[in-house]
């Protein structure tokens, strides 16, 4: 008898939407939220064909990763002045009046980048998956749409970087038996 999958196959289905957390386990954590149609995160190799007389067409062996780049992409409700910031990485907020004014051009500062962005799912199981990106940044155009009968979707397309350093890595992947934080409760 041929078996298609297995019961830990089905304990291994990811359920709902995820929580977006940046900067897990930091003093300026934020959990990202309320969503809308969840999070997804892509990771996109660069390869390389190594041509060759004789090649018939893609070759086992004969390819070499050059590169790898990731994109996380996420539509909030919220409309808080540190979270509309991180659409803006050019932007500036006056921390005693929690205005966001345009900031100068040229090179972006390493602060600006978020130090981590976690995914964090559930399994059938009950058990979490949790995807850790490096240094993101938002990249794209800010959009604040007021429309009557609709609430703002803001849109982020936070891109993971490489530090200047060879060792650091984009992403990391990991299974959880707990969830790294506390949902549904406020500090009030």
């Amino acid at each position: 008898m041929l078996r298609v999958f297995t019961e830990n196959d089905v304990k291994k289905i990811q359920i709902d939407e995820g929580i977006v957390v940046f900067n897990l386990g930091q003093e300026n954590e934020m959990i990202v939220g309320p969503t809308r149609g969840g999070a997804e995160m892509t990771i996109t190799p660069e390869i390389r064909d190594i041509e060759f007389d004789g090649r018939r067409g893609k070759t086992a062996g004969m390819q070499v990763i050059d590169g790898e780049d990731a994109t996380i992409k996420v539509v909030s409700l919220c409309c808080s002045q540190e979270l509309l910031q991180k659409g803006l990485p050019n932007s500036v907020m006056d921390p005693t009046t929690k205005v966001i004014t345009q900031g100068n051009f040229g090179v972006i500062s390493k602060e600006k980048y978020l130090k981590t962005i976690d995914i964090i799912t559930q399994m059938l199981d009950g058990t979490y998956k949790i995807l850790t990106f490096n240094y993101g940044l938002h990249e794209g155009a800010f959009t604040y749409k007021a429309a009557p009968k609709a609430e703002n979707e803001h849109n982020l397309e936070i891109i993971p970087h490489y530090t200047i350093d060879d060792s650091s890595k984009l992403y990391a992947i990991k299974d959880s038996e707990t969830c790294p934080i506390t949902v549904g409760q406020t500090g009030e």
